[in-house]
């Protein structure tokens, strides 16, 4: 293994000196100095962070650390092929000097879970499993190992009987107190307590749900994380001595995992999409200390997180998404913002941006040292869709518009944008660039997207939005349209369903939601909901079951199979999707979309990024090179790409991969388990068939369908008519129109 240093590169330097964090809210597309750890009106910060890298090549993962006396102390582990192996690293901090030392195996197991003392010496738990050939656990031993600081094996003692466990506990958390206790316990159990010497002593439940996470403080206080019932990421004090939790704190942690690290003081630290927060566990005070996407760090990346002493950060990362993925490290430092090299910003505003986008970013910002563009995530703290897109609007509307807008959530208005002179017709762009040519774009994507000849969007990958039926029952049909499944439901057997999931809510997603533009015309202005039509849903919709319900051991492939079932609803992003969900109705099938009775209603969904750039942007050509990046050979043809290309140069890769398939892919769905292998020239066909109808974009008026939501609850109640709801939904729905049109 090559030794991992410290790297002082004047290449680096230069680097970090174009990396700065940015916090701070500035303006959209305009001149001006760096901003970060600001307030919200731009005032300038006492310093902003910058990353600088560590080489640690050699190095598979890092699975502990800790800090003692000015040295970092580091357990990390190596992957062969049939064991791993694990070393004992430390980096002096004050003059980058380091050593490495092979750690001796007490049974040559693997350790399941490690704790640092405040010296460096390290105490792991070790385990020993025996498997028979179907991977059967036949024996597990675990293994109590002590190292010193400098690496050398103290102690190992066999401690299965001894903790009480069953062969098939495994160990996730492991920690001892100030006083010498030790927890120790699994995601699905109690956190037990144990003595010094291992005796058990007592135990420690959750009520609320099971402890994901454990993590002590700088100043010696036992934390317990785990995802509360309300969805976000709850901690508390661990009370050994009560054998309880105190009062729990609810985060602002909304995703990723439920895992927390220690801070300074009385804090842990976790991250919130991109931004990194500290609490307080003793206050409950939560502050947001960075965000990495501002020193260039994808936050996707990052593992595990340290506090060092001289107010650094230093981070463990992960890169899975490319050709050269592998680990990373960095240390976020704090730097005076007079020191960091002044750029032109961009802004990009997003509702949740995605990996590929910040990948972006980050890339574009690492490799441009006079424009950097700088990320706006929407997302609210209880991921309201519906509010973070309001959010973005209200800013919008008040001047505040940014440079580009990520456009790929379902229920962004973009039209009515694009129809107010907010985004920016692409294609003169692309004419002007020379290098990218608009019949590059696939036709059905560039007329799904284009708005009375301009195209507002640039979409990098998408699916196919339809419904799977066997051919037999839609001989004719062109389209689901609320007519076509109002007739087809009376012809149904007393067995069958036209979806599986056939109550209330669902019929009216169907039938109306899925429909809506049978029901709502968006260039007129004008609406059709007290109509004979709609009232007929509404009868139907009452006649189903008020919610789903589910009967033990009903397969819906068998279903479909069967005929008991007849439409399934369908995303395709791979050619695999086609070919398997094409063997689960064992018969020739037909793809269809909803829509009106003049289109087939087969839709696009962006999978990907759809990106925007508006006319307040003084420097379009600048984002025009972003965005082309979506667009490009290198991105349409890379081997992660999540959806169908939206370039010709992308889709013939994508078909020829789906041709030339080294292995085969065992795809399962219930009882139904096949291996995929190479696409025939017919599955080929009857795919781009199916994606050359794909036209027009899936749009979810989010607002339409709350005041239809709204509106049918008494009727199905039995408090309403149909004549009197569907002439409500249809005022409000004009309303609505007028105001927004």
């Amino acid at each position: 293994m090559k030794k991992f240093k410290f790297i002082h590169k004047r290449s680096l330097t230069a680097f970090v000196l174009s990396t700065a964090m940015v916090l701070g809210v500035t303006g959209c597309g305009k001149d001006g100095g760096v901003q970060g750890n600001g307030d919200k009106d731009g005032n300038t910060p006492e310093y902003v962070y910058v990353a600088e890298y560590l080489d640690v090549q050699g190095m598979d993962d890092v699975v502990n650390m800790k800090e003692a006396d000015g040295t970092l102390h580091m357990l990390t582990v190596e992957y062969g092929e049939s064991e791993m192996s694990y070393k004992l690293c430390t980096l002096n901090l004050e003059d980058s000097s380091t050593t490495e030392t092979d750690l001796e195996s007490a049974a040559g197991g693997y350790f399941t879970s490690t704790f640092f003392n405040a010296d460096g010496s390290l105490e792991v738990i070790e385990s020993k499993e025996d498997y028979d050939d179907d991977w059967n656990l036949l024996s597990r031993s675990l293994y109590f190992n002590k190292y010193s600081a400098d690496g050398s094996l103290i102690s190992s003692e066999d401690v299965m009987e001894k903790l009480q466990f069953e062969e098939d506990f495994y160990v996730s958390h492991f920690i001892r107190d100030a006083e010498g206790n030790y927890l120790i316990g699994s995601w699905d159990s109690p956190l037990m307590v144990y003595s010094q010497d291992l005796v058990k002593t007592g135990e420690i439940a959750n009520a609320n749900a099971q402890i994901d996470g454990l993590c002590i403080t700088e100043s010696g206080k036992i934390v317990a994380s785990w995802w509360g019932n309300m969805g976000g990421v709850e901690v508390a004090l661990v009370d050994v001595t009560g054998q309880k939790l105190g009062t729990t704190i609810e985060t602002k942690k909304q995703s990723g995992s439920a895992t927390v690290w220690a801070g300074s003081g009385d804090t842990i630290l976790y991250m919130n999409g991109s931004e990194l927060y500290s609490c307080d566990v003793v206050t409950g005070e939560i502050k947001v200390i960075m965000n990495t996407m501002d020193m260039d760090v994808n936050a996707d990346y990052i593992q595990s997180i340290y506090p060092l002493s001289d107010g650094c950060y230093l981070m463990t990362c992960y890169d899975y998404s490319s050709d050269n993925s592998g680990m990373g490290m960095l240390i976020a430092k704090p730097v005076d913002p007079s020191t960091v090299a002044e750029r032109i910003e961009l802004t990009l505003a997003t509702v949740y941006a995605n990996q590929d986008v910040n990948d972006a970013v980050i890339e574009f910002n690492r490799n441009n040292d006079e424009y950097r563009i700088k990320v706006i995530d929407y997302a609210t703290d209880d991921y309201d869709w519906n509010a973070a897109v309001t959010n973005l609007q209200n800013d919008i509307v008040a001047g505040n518009v940014p440079d580009m807008i990520d456009l790929s959530s379902l229920n962004m208005p973009w039209r009515n944008w694009a129809a107010k002179g907010i985004l920016t017709d692409l294609y003169p762009l692309m004419e002007a660039d020379g290098e990218f040519d608009k019949e590059e774009l696939l036709q059905n994507v560039r007329t799904a997207y284009e708005e009375e000849g301009s195209l507002y969007i640039l979409p990098s990958t998408i699916m196919i939005d339809g419904v799977m039926v066997k051919e037999k029952f839609v001989n004719g049909v062109s389209s689901l349209t609320p007519s076509v499944l109002m007739e087809m439901e009376k012809t149904l057997p007393a067995d069958a369903n036209l979806f599986y999931y056939n109550y209330q809510d669902e019929v009216m997603y169907n039938m109306v939601y899925e429909n809506m533009n049978a029901y709502v015309d968006y260039e007129k202005g004008e609406c059709y909901f007290n109509t004979d039509e709609f009232k007929a849903v509404l009868a139907y919709a009452k006649e189903q079951p008020a919610e789903f319900v589910y009967e033990e051991g009903v397969s819906l492939p068998g279903l479909l199979k069967e005929d008991k079932v007849l439409f399934y609803n369908i995303n395709i992003s791979q050619m695999p999707d086609y070919q398997f969900h094409k063997f689960v109705f064992g018969e020739d099938i037909a793809f269809l979309g909803y829509g009106g009775s003049d289109n087939d209603g087969i839709r696009i969904v962006t999978s990907g990024c759809a990106l925007s750039i508006t006319e307040q942007c003084e420097h379009k050509d600048v984002a025009w090179q972003f965005l082309k990046t979506f667009v490009s050979e290198e991105y349409q043809t890379r081997e992660y790409l999540w959806g169908i290309p939206t370039t010709q140069t992308g889709l013939d890769n994508f078909i020829y991969e789906a041709q030339h398939m080294e292995d085969t892919h065992g795809y399962g769905w219930d009882d139904v388990n096949i291996d995929i292998t190479s696409a025939t020239d017919e599955e080929v066909d009857e795919f781009l068939a199916i994606l050359e109808k794909a036209d027009e974009v899936n749009y979810q008026d989010t607002a339409i369908m709350e005041i239809i939501e709204e509106e049918v609850a008494p009727y199905f109640e039995g408090q309403k008519s149909a004549d009197e709801v569907a002439d409500i939904i249809q005022s409000r729905v004009d309303i609505y129109l007028k105001e927004n049109l």
